[in-house]
């Protein structure tokens, strides 16, 4: 009995994960978690505001007067629809946005930046600007930055690709 429950030295120190895949996406995600942090200490913290409201806020302020329908964000966060609409509860509860009829379809909201929401915006915008300016533009070179969007782009790409055929195959019969 006790001859099957011994565990071999070279056991624990081989590594578990030897495979460059599992190298990859650990930098990866490194890598995000690190820029996550400082984002969030240095610009989300100080605005008064929570990450994903700062993400929405950004993506309101990019968007046309219309706004940015909620589906549209769910799609663009990777949200789900719960989700995105307790965002908006929020985001609407304190007062940074509005959601407004879609004229186009009876189900669908737009959802629009307030006066308060663009002020908590540029408040936040330059905390933002200087944390990628210390990580980004500090650390890398111009074509380093072109680089990684490419590599960002066909990474996000891929992944929403994987995603979407993902849910083909969920809601095959």
């Amino acid at each position: 009995m006790a001859a099957r429950l011994r565990i071999e030295t070279s056991d624990l120190e081989a590594d578990p994960f030897p495979d460059e895949r599992l190298a990859t996406t650990a930098a990866l995600l490194e890598a995000q978690t690190a820029v996550a942090a400082a984002i969030d200490r240095l610009a989300v913290e100080p605005a008064g505001l929570d990450a994903a409201t700062a993400d929405l806020l950004v993506r309101l302020s990019k968007s046309a007067a219309c706004g940015i329908r909620g589906v549209d964000i769910g799609e663009q966060c990777f949200m789900t629809a719960t989700r995105v609409s307790r965002l908006l509860d929020r985001a609407e509860a304190a007062g940074f946005v509005d959601r407004t009829p879609d004229p186009d379809d009876r189900r669908a909201q737009h959802v629009v930046l307030t006066h308060k929401g663009r002020e908590a915006a540029r408040v936040y915008a330059p905390l933002m600007r200087d944390v990628l300016d210390d990580i980004v533009f500090d650390g890398l070179t111009a074509a380093e930055r072109a680089t990684l969007i490419e590599l960002l782009d066909r990474l996000r790409d891929r992944a929403r690709t994987v995603l979407a055929n993902q849910k083909h195959l969920e809601t095959r019969p």
